[in-house]
């Protein structure tokens, strides 16, 4: 007969065999619909984007501009692969993922490819400059009916805001999720504005567990999702790179009120077309056996959670924000987004995790239980990366304040903010 470790751990191949099937073989279309392009991103799935995903500069009605003012007018590549745009005075770098852009102020950005191309029907492109009607923002110029198309550049206006579209309401997006799957799911919106499909006796679900955070531009999971009834152990960290799953985790152990908990951080890549970021809470009654095996945290011992997402430009070293998940009350805070840290690689090395940075907040239920998990969190001293399985040496750095953790350049650091329960953790 089947203990319970071992069943835990028959489920897990049998959720593996299954997770293969539906995400990674599908190209994680979630409902095994339709493979996803390399290249298409969160806006390809749910909108706000008008251009095919994988479009490319010579297809009938597009082309290149800046991905930021979306003017046409701009020079490069230099010798070391950098646009300029003329108008605005952005440069930015393409890759086949990404393009990665420093604007005007300084500031940087990563965006997708599809930003950096546009509509061109008839030489139209410049949405002023139908006919050269992109200049028609000079009203000077309107006696000229070549010039006249568009008030275009007024205030080089035209072209510019004719591709901002509106922000889309959840309504919109579910709009867009029922066209596009509408025959295999029965999509609907939570109350908090995601995504979701029809529940099982009113519980969130979600589809296979997930669902699209229309706030937060990240796939996510839900709070009832099938997962939950396994609990978690480090025999589905092992297993994961079966299913193309390779991640860098961190567990911090503590005891708080009779318990044992476990508190597991993950960042990675996950199937090959997804890239995010975990928090998981789990315990157990306090003097439990030498098992890795935990519970899911009970809706009683929730936490408020949130995280912001970076990934390092490799060129500059910089970070920049790829998605963030708002506060929720949570045991399992998570983001996904399209993307890969090494295209085409079924399992990816532990330099590539390294390029994304996770910074978190999580509220705990008395100030006693944010130092116990303080301590916790100066117990570690190293990473696990998955596969190949490494664990490197890490170790935080304590701040003694909110403002000497936003000022240290640390990537690996905690602080224990004004309040006294809620923790922040930075790590890379």
């Amino acid at each position: 007969m089947f203990n319970k470790n071992s069943l835990i751990r028959a489920v897990a191949v049998i959720g593996i065999i299954t997770m293969m099937a539906l995400v990674v073989l599908p190209g994680c279309s979630f409902v095994g619909k339709a493979e996803l392009p390399d290249q298409t991103t969160t806006q390809d799935l749910f909108g706000g984007g008008s251009l095919d995903a994988g479009a490319n500069v010579g297809d009938v009605g597009l082309e290149k501009c800046c991905p930021i003012c979306k003017s046409t007018s701009f020079k490069g590549p230099d010798d070391k692969g950098y646009f300029t745009c003329n108008d605005c005075g952005a440069t930015w770098a393409e890759t086949e993922q990404t393009i990665d852009v420093t604007k005007p102020d300084g500031s940087q950005v990563q965006l997708s490819p599809q930003e950096g191309l546009k509509p061109n029907t008839g030489n139209m492109g410049n949405s002023g400059n139908s006919g050269n009607s992109g200049n028609s923002g000079s009203s000077g110029n309107s006696g000229n009916s070549g010039n006249s198309g568009s008030s275009g550049n007024s205030g080089n206006q035209g072209g510019n805001s004719s591709t901002q579209e509106p922000q889309k309401t959840p309504q919109e997006y579910l709009e867009e999720v029922k066209d596009r799957w509408g025959d295999v799911i029965k999509p609907t919106i939570d109350a908090d504005g995601n995504i979701t499909v029809e529940s099982v006796n009113g519980k969130d679900t979600g589809l296979f567990g997930f669902k699209y955070s229309t706030k937060d531009k990240c796939f996510i999971t839900a709070e009832e999702a099938w997962q939950r009834n396994f609990g978690y152990n480090e025999t589905y960290d092992v297993s994961a790179p079966v299913i193309a799953i390779t991640y860098d985790t961190i567990r911090v152990y503590f005891e708080y009120d009779g318990l044992e908990w476990m508190i597991q951080y993950w960042k990675g890549q996950y199937g090959m077309v997804l890239i995010g970021a975990e928090i998981g809470i789990y315990n157990r009654p306090a003097g439990s056996t030498a098992s890795t095996h935990y519970e899911c945290a009970s809706d009683e011992t929730k936490l408020l959670q949130s995280m912001d997402v970076y990934r390092r430009n490799n060129e500059t070293l910089k970070y920049n924000k790829i998605f963030s998940r708002s506060p929720s009350y949570t045991w399992w805070c998570t983001g996904f987004i399209p993307g890969t840290l090494a295209a085409g690689q079924y399992n990816v090395e532990a330099k590539a995790t390294r390029e994304l940075k996770v910074d978190s907040k999580m509220t705990f239920l008395s100030p006693e239980m944010a130092q116990a998990f303080m301590a916790g969190l100066r117990e570690v001293d190293h990473i696990y990366h998955n596969a190949p399985q490494v664990s490197p040496i890490f170790k935080f750095n304590e701040m003694a304040s909110v403002a000497e953790y936003e000022a240290s350049p640390s990537t690996a650091k905690f602080c224990l903010e004004e309040d006294g329960v809620t923790v922040r953790v930075c790590w890379n």
